[in-house]
């Protein structure tokens, strides 16, 4: 619990560095909020009206008690039995109709600016979500390394939230209340300055106080999204492998673990909360001490001036020069309330803010991701179509490949290799000697870290990755269908492909007979991961969806493992007969998987120990010979 903790603790360093990638994403920000300005305008508009409806209220309600109640402004005082006909019921009835008529207004003005505020929030954060996944898609396998599943979806739904309510109170409480809290001030200053030298302080303070606390309580706040990232990552960890959990009765060990990271949440989340639960009585506390000084103060300086005017002389001066009323003291009272409400849902704001800001900060990081391997369009010259590959014609000059950017602990080099096309190449050796790190520089999954890797005459990072990727077709160790059909599945292969060409696909992949087993054939339902299929079905899926487009370099990276031995020659048959121009690398723990190639590599720690065809490695290469040995020895056994 405690290696936790300080996993996922706040640093100075940190904040640095998000200081850094702010002032490079806004403009991001700006790009997604920009096609929503008609709306803001027109949210603006109306908040500016419900405002203004609001803060005429207080003041007509001081009018009505000055001139209705009082008597003030040239109208008779309302005595008893003067009834309806008398000037003061009239402007009673007269202000008490332009106040309804204004709260209904407001009503109005206040439903419609929600709902604009609410568009433009949920718009706001769709265009950020796509932009988010965009970037994303835009990854290499080394990008990818660096944001794990977990915290990808996070970003894309949690994180992505709080900002959507950070916009949405932005909208209405970061546009209506310092309108509210400026336009108070300035009618409490107007009628007695010394009430408002009093309360300005008051609330500035408060105010100063809530930007504190939101400030010392961000970091938990960050600490709250990585722990959210924790659990997120146990139960997809958990579910992915529910089938091997419940085989090795595993049950409690992945309780307890799920148990402390949702623990570690619950206490990062408790202290956050329990920071942030001082706002409301700082909040509460500031707006009543200012209503108690209105009180006493006005209260005071009505009876003073009302019993001698001209011995308060002080008073009057207080007061701007005139007398202090009850009228007055209403809109004292009122202008406070909505003092109160302004600062209530600025306080909100305030707390929408420190969340959204670190999940802000979070998303910034991915939107900052440098992209190890650009799509950016390549330039056509008269001797070179980046957009075409002429030939799968293979060359590694000098090839390194290192993870932890050290060429002296590199996975793979160096590498020099020319494999002309249509060849058969066949690629063993240990777990870990850098087979799948080799061929993944093929087709830029990844970019070599020395040295060049050559398709067709010229450098993979020459030709635009679409034209390179559309070229090539990949089988990876792990094989995965997405949610549809096995028909949707193999398009991903070849879009436009007609049924035919998808049977012909299936064939060399030894799936025609199981997929015409299925009630629905091609268009039978395929789930997430493509749990309804057997490893070795989803194998040959996979082989199906990569030969279908005919590529010119096709890579089989252990990729008939699940298969049986007679299935896996069959469709080494088909591949050899019916892709015959395509230069092929087949990847394999097994010797008989590679034991037809043309010609065969040896790795060995990133080092291509041995080559030659079967018969020349068995005399040539130990490592080949030893693990063809204990290959025959397991299956004498």
């Amino acid at each position: 619990m405690e290696e936790t903790l300080d996993q996922n603790t706040y640093t100075k360093a940190d904040a640095a560095e998000d200081k850094k990638i702010r002032k490079k994403t806004f403009q991001i920000y700006v790009e997604c909020l920009k096609p929503s300005w008609k709306y803001v305008l027109v949210d603006f508009l109306f908040i500016l009206a419900d405002a203004t409806f609001e803060l005429l209220i207080p003041y007509l309600l001081g009018l009505l008690i000055r001139n209705g109640i009082e008597g003030y402004g040239g109208s008779e005082a309302l005595q008893p039995g003067a009834g309806l006909t008398s000037n003061a019921m009239i402007q009673i009835w007269m202000y008490t109709g332009i106040v309804t008529a204004l709260a209904i207004l407001a009503i109005a003005a206040q439903s419609y600016a929600m709902k604009l505020a609410a568009i433009i929030s949920s718009d706001f954060v769709e265009r950020l979500r796509n932009t988010i996944f965009w970037k994303v898609e835009e990854f290499s396998f080394s990008n990818i390394s660096r944001f794990p599943v977990a915290k990808l979806s996070t970003l894309l739904s949690n994180d992505c939230n709080n900002i959507r309510f950070f916009v949405l109170m932005l909208m209405r409480a970061g546009l209506k209340s310092p309108l509210m809290i400026i336009v108070s001030f300035i009618f409490i200053f107007s009628m007695n300055w010394l009430i408002g030298l009093i309360a300005l302080p008051i609330s500035v303070t408060a105010f100063a106080l809530i930007v504190y606390v939101i400030w010392k309580t961000r970091p938990e706040f960050v600490e709250m999204q990585t722990a959210i990232d924790d659990v997120n990552s146990n139960i997809e960890e958990d579910t992915e492998g529910i089938r091997e959990v419940k085989a090795f009765c595993r049950e409690p060990y992945m309780e307890k673990k799920f148990g402390n990271s949702n623990e570690y949440l619950t206490d990062v989340t408790f202290r956050a909360s329990w920071k942030m639960a001082v706002i409301g009585p700082i909040t509460t506390f500031a707006i009543s001490l200012t209503i108690g000084i209105i009180q006493y103060v006005g209260g005071w300086s009505m009876l003073e001036t009302a019993t001698d005017l001209n011995n308060n002389a002080l008073f009057v001066m207080f007061n701007n020069g005139d007398q202090f009323d009850a009228g007055e003291l209403s809109m004292l009272a009122n202008f406070t309330a909505a003092l109160t409400m302004a600062f209530s849902f600025l306080s909100m704001l305030i707390q929408f803010y420190g969340r959204s800001q670190a999940s802000k900060e979070r998303i910034d990081k991915v939107l900052n991701e440098k992209i190890d391997i650009s799509y950016a369009p390549k330039t056509k010259t008269k001797d070179f179509d980046p957009d075409h590959l002429s030939s799968g014609h293979v060359q590694f000059k000098g090839a390194y490949l290192t993870y932890v950017g050290n060429l002296d602990k590199s996975a793979v080099g160096p590498i020099d290799l020319d494999v002309p096309s249509g060849t058969v190449v066949g690629i063993v050796g240990g777990t870990g000697s850098g087979k799948s790190s080799m061929v993944n520089l093929i087709p830029r999954l990844y970019d070599a870290s020395k040295g060049e890797v050559i398709v067709g005459e010229h450098d993979v990072k020459d030709y635009s990755v679409q034209a390179l990727r559309n070229d090539i077709g990949v089988v990876l160790q792990q094989n995965v269908l997405f949610t549809g059909t096995i028909r949707s599945n193999i398009l991903w292969g070849k879009l436009d492909a007609t049924d035919e060409e998808i049977w012909e696909a299936l064939d060399i992949a030894q799936a025609t007979e199981f997929v015409k087993r299925f009630k629905d054939g091609l268009d039978s339902p395929i789930t997430q991961g493509g749990r309804d299929v057997s490893g070795g079905q989803k194998q040959r899926l996979c082989i199906a969806r990569a030969v279908i487009k005919k590529p010119k370099i096709l890579i089989l990276d252990d990729s008939t493992s699940a298969c049986d031995m007679r299935t896996e020659r069959l469709i080494k048959a088909q591949l050899f007969t019916k892709l015959k121009d395509t230069t092929i690398f087949i990847i394999a723990q097994r010797i008989s998987s590679v034991k037809d190639a043309d010609v065969i590599l040896v790795l060995d720690n990133g080092h291509i120990v041995g080559k030659g065809t079967h018969d020349e490695l068995l005399q040539t290469c130990e490592i080949y010979k030893e693990i063809d040995e204990i290959q025959k020895k397991g299956v004498g056994d």
